[in-house]
């Protein structure tokens, strides 16, 4: 019995997955608001400043999914980057979207490897203690609906801990921002 449920969900992805396409996103968050915890992760102060420094400046971002449409929901798996310009940081992510309508929910969580390069020239691959789930909400505008004016809340979650995670103690920023989906 198992087996043949496995079997079914691999053909039913294996079937939506041919009619895939890419996803890319490109726009900009500010960080409104930030809880005061993320040293709680072993993020250290320096990360808490940057919130707290960085204030209402929208910082760019960049999505790079492979997306299945399977009718009001798709599911896309690829990457996010932040940039800074002179700094940027990347990770891997799988994202759930549901539309409804001109609302169009986002649910994701990636991390735990990150990328980075900056200004001269450093760059690498680290995997950290820590995943980044976020929940937006975007209102899409337009004909083909690529342009977004939303906002969401981005955690961060203790990867070693999983099982004992208290979301009324969740470190989160939450964000106002807008996007185009091509």
């Amino acid at each position: 019995m198992k087996k043949t449920l496995l079997i079914a969900l691999i053909a039913v992805f294996c079937a939506t997955s041919a009619f895939g396409q890419f996803r890319f996103e490109i726009g900009a968050s500010a960080p409104l608001v930030g809880a005061s915890s993320l040293e709680s992760l072993g993020l250290g102060e320096e990360v808490a400043d940057i919130v707290g420094t960085l204030g209402i400046i929208p910082i760019p971002n960049l999505g790079l999914l492979f997306q299945v449409d399977m009718g009001i929901i798709k599911l896309g798996i690829g990457a996010k980057i932040w940039t800074a310009i002179l700094a940027n940081l990347g990770y891997p992510m799988v994202q759930l979207e549901l539309a409804l309508g001109s609302l169009m929910i986002d649910a994701s969580v990636g991390g735990y490897y990150f990328g980075y390069y900056t200004i001269p020239n450093v760059f690498g691959v680290e995997p950290a203690g820590f995943l980044i789930p976020d929940l937006s909400v975007w209102l899409a505008l337009g004909k083909k609906k690529a342009f977004r004016l939303g906002g969401g809340l981005m955690g961060f979650t203790d990867v070693s801990d999983l099982a004992s995670i208290d979301v009324s103690t969740l470190p989160f920023i939450a964000y106002a921002g807008l996007k185009v989906v091509l």
